[in-house]
């Protein structure tokens, strides 16, 4: 299992190191976005995007930001998620953060 930064109860964050430009990046993170289940496009910018999950059971909104910067040979992502209701997430955000970078691997990879 993964490890990702627990900031507070409501919220997972995480940062990677990818090979691909942060073009190739942002664009790879589009398509996940629209490939997956109950996500959509909130907004995007040249080095950010924002996202909306929303919970299958009680669809409750969690909010998703990416923002990518360039690195020596690729670029770097910082992803975070974040519950807008209630005191702690019960392991929400991690697990929309598990399912979005294995979705961005796949883009990545095709």
């Amino acid at each position: 299992m993964e490890n990702f930064d627990r900031p507070s109860p409501n919220s997972a964050r995480a940062t990677r190191a990818y090979s691909a430009s942060p073009e190739e990046l942002l664009e790879a993170i589009r398509q996940a976005v629209k490939e997956l289940p109950r996500w959509r496009l909130e907004e995007a910018t040249e080095t950010k995007l924002h996202a909306v999950r929303r919970t299958r059971l009680l669809r409750f909104e969690d909010d998703v930001t990416v923002t990518v910067q360039p690195r020596n040979r690729g670029s770097e992502a910082h992803f975070e998620s974040a519950s807008r209701v209630g005191k702690g997430d019960l392991g929400q955000n991690p697990r929309n953060l598990k399912e979005f970078l294995a979705a961005v691997n796949r883009e990545l990879s095709r």
